[in-house]
C-alpha cells in the first residue's frame, strides 16, 4: 500500500490561527468581565421593590424588546449630608420627562420646575411638584408626574446630585456649547462658546438661573438637558472603556432605577437613534404667589397643553 503523506501546515499560518485563537480568547474573555460587571452594577441600581411600578395609565404593558414608544423621567435629587443628618427627605429638584419613538427615531424631552403646583399622588395635597420624592420617593413622585402631564410614565432614572460631578469626572468631561452668556461660581460662559467642562464647571453651568444672562428658570431648565444629552453621550462612546469599573462603580452608587438589566441591553440597541435625535421642549408659565402664601410655577394652559400632545403623540397614544 502507497502510505499517503500528511501536508504539514506553513509555520506562518499556524502563526496566524494561534493569534486567531488567541483573539477571539481575549474577546471573549473582555466580553464575559462586561458583562458580569455590568450586570453586578445594573442589580444595585435597580431595586425589586420597583419591580410592579409600571404605569397605571397603561392599557397594556410596553416592550422595550418589541422596541414600543416608552417614556423616563428622570430626577435629579438633592440628598446631601445636612438633610441626611436631620432625617430630611431627598427632592427632587430637577425632573425631566423623556419620550423615545423607535417607530419615527424621535424623542423629546421638557423639564418640569421643581415648584410647578401639582397634586401629589396618594395624597391628593396641591404642592410643589419636588416634595413628592420627600414624600415616596421615586415612584410616588413617578406617579405625580404622569397624572401631572396625563401622560404615562414607564420608567425612572433617579441620580443623586452629590455624585453628578463624579460621574460626569469618570467620563472625562463633556463637551457642550453654551446657549447663553453669563457667569456662575466663578465660571464664565458665552453663548456660541463650546467647552470641555469638567464635573464642577458643568454643574455650575446646570444650576445658573439668578445670574444675569442665564435665562431664569427656563435657561436652567435647558441646559440641564444639555448637560444629561452630553452625558449620555459619553456613555455610548468607546473612550469610556478605559474607566470602565469606576464608572460602573460611581453609577451604582448614585442612581436608582425601575429598569431591569435584562432590559438595559434592549433600549442601547432599540432607543438609540430617537435618543440621539431629541427635540427639547418648554413647559412656559408665570411664577406667582399662591393661596398658601407660598410661590409656586403655574404652567400657562396653551403651553402645557402643547407640550402634554407632543409627548402623548411620541408615544402614539390617541389624544
Amino acid at each position: 500500500m502507497k502510505r499517503t503523506e500528511r501536508k504539514r501546515m506553513h509555520p506562518a499560518l499556524k502563526v496566524l490561527l494561534a493569534f486567531l485563537l488567541i483573539s477571539v480568547l481575549i474577546f471573549a474573555g473582555i466580553i464575559a468581565y462586561v458583562y458580569i460587571n455590568l450586570k453586578g452594577a445594573a442589580d444595585k441600581m435597580y431595586d425589586e421593590d420597583f419591580a410592579d411600578s409600571s404605569s397605571e395609565l397603561r392599557e397594556t404593558e410596553v416592550s422595550v424588546k418589541d422596541g414600543d414608544p416608552i417614556s423616563v423621567v428622570l430626577f435629579g435629587t438633592d440628598s446631601d449630608a445636612q438633610r441626611e443628618s436631620q432625617s430630611m427627605g431627598q427632592r427632587s429638584d430637577t425632573i425631566m420627562v423623556v419620550t423615545l419613538n423607535p417607530n419615527t427615531d424621535e424623542g423629546k424631552i421638557v423639564s418640569i420646575p421643581r415648584d410647578t403646583q401639582a397634586e401629589i399622588a396618594e395624597r391628593g395635597t396641591m404642592e410643589k411638584i419636588n416634595h413628592a420624592y420627600a414624600y415616596g420617593g421615586p415612584e410616588l413622585a413617578k406617579s405625580t408626574v404622569e397624572n401631572f402631564l396625563d401622560t404615562p410614565m414607564d420608567y425612572f432614572v433617579s441620580i443623586n446630585m452629590d455624585g453628578f460631578e463624579t460621574i460626569i469626572d469618570e467620563l472625562g468631561g463633556v463637551t457642550i456649547t453654551s446657549q447663553d452668556t453669563f457667569e456662575q461660581s466663578g465660571y464664565s460662559f458665552v453663548a456660541g462658546e463650546t467647552y470641555d467642562m469638567d464635573g464642577e464647571e458643568a454643574l455650575a453651568f446646570s444650576r445658573s438661573r439668578k445670574s444675569a444672562g442665564a435665562g431664569g428658570d427656563t435657561g436652567r431648565q435647558m441646559r440641564q438637558q444639555q448637560v444629561v444629552q452630553a452625558i449620555a453621550g459619553e456613555m455610548v462612546s468607546l473612550q469610556t472603556i478605559t474607566n470602565f469599573n469606576s464608572i460602573l462603580n460611581v453609577l451604582s452608587d448614585n442612581i436608582q432605577t425601575n429598569i431591569p438589566f435584562g432590559e438595559m441591553n434592549a433600549l442601547r440597541s432599540n432607543y438609540q437613534d430617537p435618543a440621539q435625535n431629541v427635540e427639547r421642549l418648554t413647559l412656559d408659565g408665570v411664577n406667582e404667589r399662591g393661596g398658601d402664601g407660598l410661590w409656586y410655577f403655574f404652567p400657562a394652559d396653551q403651553s402645557y397643553n402643547n407640550v402634554r400632545s407632543e409627548l402623548r403623540q411620541n408615544l402614539e397614544l390617541d389624544e
